[in-house]
């Protein structure tokens, strides 16, 4: 199941507040049930599926995909990024692979990136979609004339910058694109720890 624009929008707005309040540490849920706040939030930023029904006892949510698929999954196998699902097509969107080696090859990674995961693969039409996040021990500006670096040399134009700071820490949010290929980053530091950033990419179908 492909993943348009305006999805991977909503998906890096979700992940810069996300991003922010977690570096914020005020997100209460997560201490209180770390499987059931990270699935929960995992679901969150897939446009395509919803959430029917979840089951406290047995750690367990059902959910549906666009095409009508249903599913129960346990809380720790969403946190843990181990499901795929299938649309009608026969087109696959991989939920949390631990290996980043289906990222495109033009999306550009931080520099001395570590701990990367992808929240989500998926293919249509030979076009890819998705979403990574990873750290670097580079602070959050040094990292902005990164990708903006990176955007210049494929030859995209920036079409959003937005930054906010409380606390010291810092959220920054860029958008590029060339027609065919666009690419949101979410960058989030705080002075003395590393950088977390989140990519979003998706080529036109």
């Amino acid at each position: 199941m492909g993943i348009g624009c305006g999805g991977l929008l909503v998906i890096a707005l979700g992940l810069a507040v996300y991003a922010f309040f977690l570096a914020k540490k005020t997100i209460d849920d997560f201490a209180a049930n770390p499987e059931k706040a990270a699935a929960e939030m995992i679901v969150s930023m897939q446009p395509d599926l919803k959430v029917l029904s979840k089951d406290e006892s047995k750690g367990t949510m059902t959910l549906r995909t666009k095409d009508g698929e249903e599913m129960t999954l346990s809380y720790k196998d969403i946190q843990d990024r181990k499901f795929i699902v299938t649309d009608k097509d026969g087109n696959t969107t991989l939920i949390g692979s631990a290996d980043l080696s289906q990222v495109p090859a033009w999306v550009p990674q931080a520099p001395e990136f570590t701990e990367g995961f992808s929240v989500f693969h998926s293919e249509a039409g030979g076009k890819a979609s998705g979403q990574f996040s990873g750290k670097s021990p580079r602070g959050a500006e040094a990292l902005r004339t990164f990708y903006e670096g990176e955007a210049s040399t494929l030859g995209m134009t920036s079409n959003s910058s937005r930054s906010m700071e409380a606390g010291g820490t810092s959220t920054i949010t860029l958008g590029f694109s060339d027609g065919g290929r666009s690419m949101t980053i979410v960058i989030t530091g705080k002075p003395g720890s590393s950088t977390l950033v989140n990519t979003n990419y998706s080529e036109a179908t």
